[in-house]
């Protein structure tokens, strides 16, 4: 599962935004917050190439399709809540348990 910080989340949105041809410079760069930048190629999520300068990788992009398309349904919305939700500190009562038919 791809976990993007508040910082990756906008820094990788711009190289996406510009589409894979895009480039920035390290003029460019040095505008930005440089920790997503290092954990943004330390992921591989982008690169550098010299002469034209850093751009977003397959990996990224794959990254960042993965990150807007998770989805967080249950595959079995029946079944009862986590175990964590205790049901009387909400004033409820006791769940009714359907069997399985």
């Amino acid at each position: 599962m791809v976990r993007l910080s508040n910082r990756q989340f906008p820094m990788l949105q711009v190289f996406i935004d510009h589409g894979p041809q895009f480039h920035m410079t390290i003029h460019e760069a040095q505008k930005f917050d440089q920790r997503p930048f290092r954990s943004m190629l330390i992921q591989q999520w982008v690169a550098f190439r010299p002469g034209r300068g850093f751009h977003s990788t397959p990996k990224g992009r794959k990254a960042w399709e993965e990150f807007l398309n998770t989805s967080i349904a249950r595959r079995h919305p029946e079944m009862p809540l986590t175990r964590y939700f205790d049901r009387t500190a909400y004033g409820l009562g006791p769940e009714l348990v359907r069997k399985a038919s």
